[in-house]
């Protein structure tokens, strides 16, 4: 079994209280509660068992170093299976690759169901009942979540709206807000309680007076969302119709995987219809996460430039060469980036090179300082292979990632950090 820690979901206790006594304060103040008032029921999620997983599958390390492996077995945190190396654990991963030798068709998404935490599922049907959200989705069975999980439903997926958009962003702490269109095609909006939603309609309390819209009329929900903070998943699957699921814990054995929530609901599915798994091992900490304890910017000829976190510094992806990484750092030279390391880490790695916007062009001097002292030079321009680094910084207090121009003025040095980490031994 694979087991990895994260707050998608609340306890079930925080759950259930902080849903209903949100609606009771609202109903206490607008009509009688007592006929009303619906108990919150989390139901475990259940899916058909998945076959063995294809060849092509593949772990990736904290190093970067690629594992393909045949069959994976994970139980207490350690892995076995035919191709896993010997005493692997959870922690020595960053992600799991998942590949699909015979993908089955996918549904077309009828709505988009955004989460608390980041997750998101392409829904082919959605109900509401009994304070309970049924989602039927490609992933497998039917999903079956409360509705205090929920952040919107857009039920016109490739639609967009600049108010639903900020309402979802912001939204009120006691009302969902519900748009509506008008028979011109305009979008008004309405706030109240959601009683419930099948094929036909959704059921809205306004003022302690139930008011009932078409669903045909429905452009989207955005969710009342108490404040709280939601801790990144420790463990987050993503799907190949685009869904997205955090768990606390993550489990494969025998050909089945199955996702376990914070507050001890099970999501299984089949292995062709994931794509990735993304472990947040307690062994590694990405430079983009941390706040750098000093950082400076002196170009030459242009505009200080900050330092841009998963992008590049022009505001696109990370892209060096053909590659595109998902986080890093995107800098202008001259830059400097001080990092508190605390003697806590043993190695700092990353791919440096630069930014495939500057169309070859650029030429940049990385340098890596720990403590004051120089631990790595290395000159790069725009048409050279991007680098793997990996240096020893056991016991040091601070690390410095400098870019100084190179030869010529600065305008194309865009250079990249990507996937800069402090990484922690065994």
């Amino acid at each position: 079994m694979i087991e990895t820690t994260s707050s998608l979901l609340n306890s079930r206790e925080q759950t259930c209280s902080r849903w209903a006594a949100r609606r009771l304060n609202y109903r206490l103040a607008t009509g009688p509660v007592w006929s009303r008032l619906l108990g919150v029921a989390i139901v475990a999620i259940m899916a058909p068992a998945l076959g063995q997983l294809p060849a092509k599958s593949q772990l990736v390390l904290l190093d970067g170093a690629v594992v393909p492996f045949q069959s994976l077995e994970i139980n207490a945190g350690k892995l076995s299976g035919e191709g896993v190396p010997a005493d692997l654990t959870l922690d020595d991963l960053r992600r799991i690759d998942l590949a699909s030798s015979s993908p089955a068709p996918l549904q077309k998404a009828f709505a988009i169901i955004d989460l608390r935490a980041n997750g998101r599922i392409m829904a082919t049907g959605v109900t509401i009942a009994n304070e309970k959200c049924r989602i039927e989705w490609s992933g497998g069975e039917p999903l079956s979540l409360p509705v205090d999980l929920m952040r919107a439903i857009r039920f016109e997926p490739a639609a967009a709206n600049t108010e639903f958009d900020k309402a979802v962003a912001a939204p009120s702490a006691e009302l969902d807000r519900v748009f509506v269109k008008d028979d011109a095609g305009q979008l008004n909006s309405v706030s109240g309680l959601i009683d419930s939603l099948d094929g036909e309609q959704v059921k809205v309390e306004i003022g302690g007076q139930e008011r009932r819209i078409p669903r045909a009329k429905l452009f989207g929900i955005a969710f009342a969302q108490a404040a709280a903070h939601d801790s990144p998943a420790h463990c987050a699957v993503t799907f190949r119709d685009g869904s997205a699921l955090g768990g606390e814990t993550i489990s494969l054995s025998n050909g089945k995987a199955i996702l376990t929530l914070a507050a001890g609901e099970k999501v299984e599915f089949l292995s062709a219809v994931a794509s990735r798994v993304i472990i947040r091992s307690n062994r590694v900490a990405f430079l983009s996460d941390l706040k750098p304890v000093a950082e400076t910017q002196q170009p030459i000829v242009t505009l200080p430039m900050p330092a841009a976190r998963d992008k590049s510094v022009s505001g696109r992806p990370l892209k060096l060469g053909a590659r595109v990484y998902e986080k890093g750092l995107g800098v202008h030279a001259r830059s400097s980036l001080t990092f508190a390391a605390d003697k806590k880490w043993d190695t700092l790695a990353a791919t440096i090179g630069l930014d495939a916007a500057a169309e070859g062009r650029g030429d940049c001097v990385f340098v890596v300082l720990a403590d004051g002292e120089p631990l790595f030079t290395r000159r790069l321009k725009g048409a050279d292979a991007p680098e793997e680094i990996q240096l020893p910084i056991a016991g040091r207090e601070q690390v410095t990632l400098l870019v100084e121009p190179g030869q010529g003025l600065d305008l194309a040095d865009h250079a990249d950090w990507c996937d800069a980490r402090f990484i922690k031994n065994k």
